[in-house]
């Protein structure tokens, strides 16, 4: 029996250096072998000091921090080894401690004593439930976005789904069994070889996976699924998993859809409807041509009415008309268009308007010489807003017009700024400026399609316009176009 304590206390101080509580008893609840941290829980909690001997019902009875200890030592006794959790209060918090007993038995596997280890584990089972707490707000996100997460084993060809991932492609967990081969089965078959060669080119390239694809479902439902994903390589080189998201899109996509065959139809529309005036108004326009004016005045009045209303009728189904030209642009003739060159022709355009305000145009294009695009849209851009910040000027001061250009990486930025009236800008009147027919103001003459035009041939080369204004200072619009690879 010496020779056992003496193993149980060597065992005991393996684990003196940890802040761990451990102990040792035998059949008869004597105190064998304990570590520091036994001793000064002991004195802690005015049990008195440690000795070997003691008896160890009367502490387990005593305190509530070992309250567990003398069903678990039982049960070891009983050569059950198990472990328990306890949650207690300690200093006004509350603390989860685990204890751990095991039997002790010598050569004849007769039942000498138990060994119990205890552990705070308090910062574990914290952990483990903001871990649990954020699977939970993550499964959430995922639920509402419909979107879920991948990895692909590529040497065991194994995929790992998310819960949500099952329920976009309809499969049941535990039987289905996510491969690659398996994924494309799935996939419609006029998409499959798509997404097989962006799968292919993310892995060869080290690109993103980026495509959007149709799946077909068990009941013959298509849906569209929008996959994003990188692969991952070991040391050497070599391609060993990818890891990436895909999105039930089907709506997002269905309603795009819907707005392009809307936007046709309402085209068509305008279409129709201007070709079916052309005629009436081309006859009204020239009836009051050929009228004899001055015999009566009131029949002159009135057919200078018509005539005016006639004419703005006109006006407004060609602006229609480019409007639309425009929105269905032809991207494929789109070329590098040089700024200093759009600049000689703008200058020639506006030269009687500058002399006449005395007018100064600043330009600085150092860091940037050119935009994708199409030279009549970056000429009528430049032309609208030079003469947009030459009509609103201050009076009786001449108006300064700087207009420069930026480059990053990713955007080309063009900025028109004036020194002109200015105005209170709200973002309801931020939009409402760039729509047709929208208007700066009244104090100036003109339709206020200019800006529309400008926003629309903006938007065909893929472009952004935005502008801020301060009153009795000045205005600047600043153009952003992506840069072309």
């Amino acid at each position: 029996m010496k020779q056992k304590n003496t193993f149980i206390q060597n065992k005991v101080e393996i684990v003196e250096d940890r802040e761990d509580v451990v102990w040792a008893m035998d059949k008869e609840y004597k105190l064998t072998a304990f570590n520091t941290c036994f001793k000064n829980q002991l004195q802690q909690n005015g049990l008195g000091d440690a000795q070997r001997g003691i008896d160890l019902r009367a502490v387990y009875r005593a305190d509530c921090f070992f309250n567990p200890c003398e069903q678990g030592c039982q049960r070891a006794l009983d050569r059950y080894a198990t472990t328990c959790r306890h949650t207690f209060e300690s200093d006004g918090k509350i603390v989860v401690h685990e204890f751990a007993f095991q039997p002790f038995m010598n050569s004849a596997g007769e039942v000498v004593g138990c060994s119990i280890w205890q552990k705070d584990i308090t910062e574990e089972v914290e952990n483990n439930y903001k871990l649990r707490e954020s699977e939970r707000k993550y499964r959430e996100a995922q639920e509402v976005a419909n979107i879920g997460h991948w990895n692909w084993d590529m040497r065991e060809d194994q995929i790992i789904w998310s819960n949500q991932l099952f329920r976009i492609f309809e499969q049941e967990p535990g039987k289905f069994e996510a491969t690659f081969d398996s994924l494309l089965e799935i996939i419609h078959p006029d998409d499959r070889q798509a997404f097989i060669d962006d799968v292919d080119n993310c892995i060869k390239n080290n690109v993103m996976h980026d495509i959007t694809h149709r799946i077909v479902l068990g009941k013959g439902e298509i849906r569209y699924v929008h996959q994003k994903g990188r692969a991952y390589y070991d040391e050497n080189g070599k391609p060993k998993y990818m890891s990436g998201t895909t999105q039930d899109v089907t709506n997002e996509l269905l309603a795009n859809q819907q707005i392009v065959e809307q936007n046709h139809e309402l085209q068509n529309f305008v279409r129709i409807i201007s070709h079916n005036l052309r005629g009436p108004i081309s006859n009204l326009l020239m009836l009051s041509k050929i009228y004899e004016w001055g015999k009566d005045e009131m029949n002159d009045d009135i057919v200078r009415k018509i005539e005016t209303t006639t004419e703005a009728l006109d006006q407004t189904i060609k602006d229609l008309n480019l409007s639309l030209s425009l929105k269905s642009a032809d991207k494929e003739k789109f070329r590098e268009v040089f700024l200093k060159d759009v600049m000689k022709d703008v200058d020639g355009l506006l030269s009687e308007e500058i002399s006449r305000n005395k007018a100064s145009v600043e330009t600085d294009f150092s860091n940037v010489d050119s935009v994708f695009g199409a030279k009549s849209y970056v000429v009528n851009i430049f032309y609208n807003l030079m003469l947009n910040a030459i009509h609103y000027a201050k009076e009786n001061v001449p108006p300064v017009i700087q207009v420069t250009g930026q480059k990053s990486p990713e955007t080309i930025t063009l900025q028109f700024s004036d020194n002109g009236i200015g105005m209170e800008l709200t973002p309801e009147r931020e939009r409402k400026i760039f729509d047709m027919y929208g208007r700066l103001s009244g104090i100036t003459e003109g339709k206020g399609f200019g800006l529309y035009l400008v926003k629309t041939q903006v938007e065909a080369m893929d472009g952004k316009i935005s502008v801020v204004s301060q009153k009795d200072i000045g205005t600047t619009f600043t153009i952003s176009f992506p840069v072309k690879s």
